[in-house]
């Protein structure tokens, strides 16, 4: 315990090397205006600094990615709100509430809340890191591809009842969307699927393109549509990002703690990430609301479960890379890549062979998450600024930025097609009321789900019981079905009250 905190001191030393402290406030700031970019996600963002390590040290390199990665999770949340364009697809649960928020004149609260959730969420799961990586990456190590099912199967079900009127749109949402995911090779056997003999549609449709089409052109449509601005509409003034009190905060501490825990588990586990943490987490928390009837409609509870996963998945995925040597996402399999590049084996040894460095990291996500709260601020001040540009030239702008990073994804023209497609097809979908999140999550998850189902099926020689024979995969079952009929349970249970009135 005392050789931890001793080391902890030296990497708060290290911290705040004016090399490494620098480098924490720039990828800060890289991060989260890749995030709140549509089509710029944090992904490309890590990736695109990658090379700039090159003559760093370990550390600095790593503290910058930690940092572009950190605040990238974050960034999405600024556009979502203000403009109803989630930056990436794990910020679309905060969409769902903040922008109803800002449409209900508390925009400026909104900001505020995801920005200290975030921090909060990212801070605590930090601590974790710090603290249970060795214990807590065993239990990660455990899961197979049977668990990694069941945690998707779970983000599948979660999606399906919050935030929908009817659940049979819901279903029809969500299997589109697994049937997009379909598209293209099969990454199991090998076999094209749905291309109609078209080498465009060989690669598959990008998430990232259908996301952005969905909300940014086809918001952009519908708020063009609208000729006369009534009540309802967005709230078309500069805004002042306001942090929550104290109190504010005390208030949501069960939403809050529930938020990192699932955050933090989730983002432990390879594979899965922050999309999955923070669609679990908001349907959780409408489960266990006693008012779930409201989520969708601009509730705080929702807000902040979902900012408070999204960073907590940041620490979570952290352990695993650093104390197994395994990427619990994508961005820390790049960063997996600057430890290699510069000679370095993440792993267990790490621990060993370079105590400093490792708890430098420690303590730079700490700090990083602290500072985060003024990069926030400064960052949705910016972007605050936009509101007072008039409507039709904003639209202009987003619609040419959308355009520019569907082409910047994998420069493919096809992908461009494919983001008007489905702006248009995001329009008619809001003229007719069709839940839009189910078909998001169904292209992002259905394809994860497909493949760790055939791989457990080839494994147990497509012996189906294996899924409820092993304990964890099992409960996560129950619970996916358990939070499935919920819905329909309670409707039994109000049609019962209403009947003995």
């Amino acid at each position: 315990m005392f050789d931890q905190l001793a080391l902890l001191g030296t990497g708060l030393v290290n911290t705040f090397d004016p090399l490494n402290f620098s480098m924490i406030l720039v990828g800060l700031v890289i991060g989260v205006l890749a995030g709140a970019l549509p089509g710029i996600t944090m992904l490309n963002a890590i990736v695109l600094v990658l090379p700039f390590t090159y003559l760093m040290g370990i550390v600095p390199s790593l503290l910058l990615m930690t940092s572009v990665y950190c605040g990238g999770v974050f960034g999405g949340s600024i556009t979502g709100i203000l403009f109803n364009i989630p930056g990436d697809p794990m910020n679309v649960p905060t969409t769902w509430e903040g922008y109803q928020l800002n449409k209900k004149g508390f925009v400026s609260k909104a900001l505020g809340m995801a920005i200290m959730c975030s921090a909060i969420g990212g801070f605590l799961s930090a601590l974790v890191m710090t603290f249970v990586s060795p214990p807590f990456a065993k239990v990660a190590l455990s899961f197979s591809s049977c668990e990694y099912f069941s945690v998707v199967f779970l983000g599948l079900v979660s999606v399906v009842v919050i935030g929908t009127r009817s659940i049979g749109s819901a279903f029809i949402s969500l299997f589109i969307g697994m049937f997009l995911g379909t598209v293209g090779m099969d990454d199991i056997y090998g076999a094209v699927r749905f291309t109609f003999g078209s080498r465009i549609m060989e690669t598959g449709i990008s998430f990232t393109t259908v996301l952005i089409g969905l909300f940014a052109i086809g918001e952009v449509l519908d708020q063009l549509s609208v000729k006369n601005k009534g009540d309802g509409e967005i709230i078309r003034t500069r805004p002042k990002t306001t942090l929550p009190t104290l109190g504010e905060i005390w208030a949501l501490r069960n939403t809050i703690l529930r938020g990192l825990g699932i955050g933090t588990v989730i983002g432990a586990i390879p594979g899965t990430g922050a999309t999955v943490a923070s669609f679990v987490s908001y349907g959780v928390e409408k489960q266990v609301s006693k008012t779930p009837e409201k989520f969708g409609t601009g509730v705080w509870e929702g807000l902040a479960a979902s900012e408070t996963s999204i960073n907590a998945s940041t620490g979570g995925a952290m352990i695993p890379l650093l104390t197994l040597g395994i990427p619990g996402s994508g961005a820390t399999a790049v960063m997996m890549g600057a430890f290699l590049l510069h000679g370095i084996q993440p792993g267990p040894l790490l621990f060993n062979k370079s105590p400093e460095a490792v708890y430098t990291i420690f303590v730079g996500m700490l700090v990083c998450n602290l500072i985060m709260i003024l990069a926030g601020l400064v960052t949705a001040k910016f972007f605050s600024e936009l509101m007072r540009v008039p409507e039709n030239i904003l639209c202009a702008f987003i619609i040419t930025f959308c355009f520019l990073g569907a082409f910047a994804l994998r420069n493919d023209m096809a992908d461009v097609w494919f983001m008007a497609i489905f702006g248009i097809v995001g329009y008619f979908m809001r003229r007719y009321d069709l839940p839009i999140p189910p078909m998001i999550l169904g292209i992002i998850l259905g394809p994860l789900a497909e493949k760790y189902f055939l791989t457990t099926m080839i494994g147990a020689g497509n012996d189906f019981t294996i899924f409820f024979t092993r304990p964890i995969s099992g409960c996560l079952i129950v619970i996916s079905v358990a939070l499935l009929i919920m819905p329909f349970l309670r409707g039994l249970g109000k049609k019962g009250k209403k009947a003995q009135a």
